[in-house]
């Protein structure tokens, strides 16, 4: 986590310093050095010119789609081709690659070998980031007919705000930029706030989440699996990627409240759910919203789809695919047993208590789907579907 490095902190000091003292006129051309020279520390040459030449083709493209051209949908098309190859390329041809050459080593086709050798490209920080974030710009000028952002100062700062830029929370573009206009100091209030809010993360992260990493990291280390082994490391994975992810959304978010800027909420109680459905609602909302206006809308309500994107962006494994298509199959189920059975879902303690074990059940079971292998998580259930059993 780049809030943890102590050169992070040294910078945001300066950078605050700097807002705080620069006249209004040039506070967004400050944050885009900012943000500039944040970008080129945590990336480098080779994670920053990737994203730079992105940036300016769909900057340029944004400001041609507004114009309404007669190929406006074949330019928009070709944008969101161009943007999604790239993620591919950078993100998944390594782990197309691996798959290839373990499909040819077991079918004894060909020299496995010069396959497991190519070199695939290395993917710039934050990738599956600015594509989504990219996506949602040429979306809302050519479907949503919104306005593109004409100053390239504003659409830089947008594009690369130092605080967001790691893992975000994703941003909408109309809402961030309205916020440039006026574009000031943060009241004493919002200061505070945004202070408290900070070490409210780091707390998160350090005193919790970095806390039950030790304790996972020992439990890992039993010499056989058992059931109530298994079923204490899916809630402590559980709260951990909550703590963990929750923690550096609210150092983002009280960070872009020192310097007069609001980012969208990423968490608001996911646990407290009592549905597949509501906690998707409340947990890694940016995305989840993502996702639903930008994929699963425009798939005419595909959640399968949907999630199983939403799976892929957490990374190229077999585990994080699973995990998605798991939720996407929940929704499924639990979107048709609303419509068929709508009396599952009224009102009533004990209809609410079995909807909430039902739910509670699949979201832990999948936290192991998310952190391991598909293979190591087989070899929990079976273990654990013995032990039961031998009881």
């Amino acid at each position: 986590m780049i809030f943890l490095d102590p050169w992070f902190w040294t910078f945001a000091a300066v950078v605050l310093a700097g807002f705080w003292l620069c006249p209004r006129p040039a506070k967004v051309a400050w944050l885009v050095v900012a943000s500039a020279i944040f970008h080129w520390h945590v990336a480098g040459a080779a994670g920053v010119v990737p994203i730079v030449l992105l940036g300016a083709f769909t900057y340029g493209l944004g400001l041609l789609l507004a114009r309404g051209p007669a190929r406006a949908r074949a330019l928009f098309a070709l944008g969101i081709g161009v943007l999604v190859s790239v993620l591919v390329y950078y993100k998944y041809a390594a782990f197309f690659v691996a798959q290839l050459a373990a499909g040819l080593g077991a079918l004894g086709i060909g020299e496995v070998e010069q396959w497991r050798d190519v070199e695939t490209p290395s993917a710039p920080l934050g990738i599956s980031f600015f594509t989504f974030l990219f996506i949602h710009y040429l979306f809302e000028i050519h479907v949503n007919r919104r306005a593109p952002v004409r100053d390239p100062l504003r659409f830089t700062l947008f594009s690369i705000f130092f605080p967001t830029l790691a893992a975000g929370p994703l941003r909408r573009y109309p809402e961030f930029d309205a916020q440039l206009d006026g574009l000031q100091n943060p009241t004493r209030d919002h200061a505070i706030a945004g202070a408290a809010r900070i070490i409210r993360g780091l707390f998160k992260k350090v005193c919790i989440a970095d806390l039950l990493v030790i304790v996972i990291a020992e439990l890992e280390g039993a010499r056989r699996w058992t059931a109530p082994l298994v079923l204490t490391l899916a809630v402590l994975q559980g709260w951990r990627t909550y703590y963990d992810f929750a923690g550096y959304t609210d150092v983002a978010i009280g960070l872009a409240q020192l310097v007069g800027l609001r980012v969208p909420e990423n968490f608001h109680r996911p646990f407290r759910a009592r549905s597949l459905g509501e906690f998707w609602r409340r947990w890694h909302m940016s995305l989840s919203f993502w996702i639903r206006d930008y994929v699963y809308v425009p798939l005419g309500g595909n959640a399968l789809v949907a999630m199983t994107i939403f799976g892929l962006w957490h990374g190229a494994a077999w585990n994080y695919l699973l995990w998605g298509v798991l939720h996407g199959i929940g929704l499924t189920v639990e979107a048709r047993v609303r419509r068929r059975f709508p009396a599952v879902f009224h009102r009533g303690a004990v209809r609410a208590a079995l909807r909430r074990t039902v739910f509670l059940a699949f979201l832990t079971y999948t936290w192991l789907v998310f952190w391991y292998p598909p293979a190591t998580v087989w070899d929990m259930t079976l273990a654990s579907a013995r032990g039961l059993v031998g009881r």
